[in-house]
């Protein structure tokens, strides 16, 4: 599964990728390795981050759903 982005957010991120790079190893990558480097993160681990927080927010949700019906219950 590969996460899919709008032009506008991958350019916006691949800008990222590059100031990122920059800043942690002084070196300039070429725009086609930023784009291929963007890629990889989006089809690799990008899918399973986007797994782990909507389970995060179903057990948050479930809490707060818990939450009221503790309150709903003292009424």
């Amino acid at each position: 599964m590969k996460l899919n982005l709008s032009v506008i957010q991958k350019n916006e991120l691949r800008k990222k990728l590059v100031a990122i790079h920059f800043a942690e190893f002084d070196e300039e990558i070429s725009d086609f390795k930023s784009e291929r480097l963007l890629d990889v993160f989006l089809e690799k681990p990008a899918p399973a981050i986007y797994t782990t927080a909507v389970q995060d927010m179903k057990k948050f949700m479930f809490t707060q759903l818990e939450d009221m019906e503790a309150i709903y219950e003292k009424e």
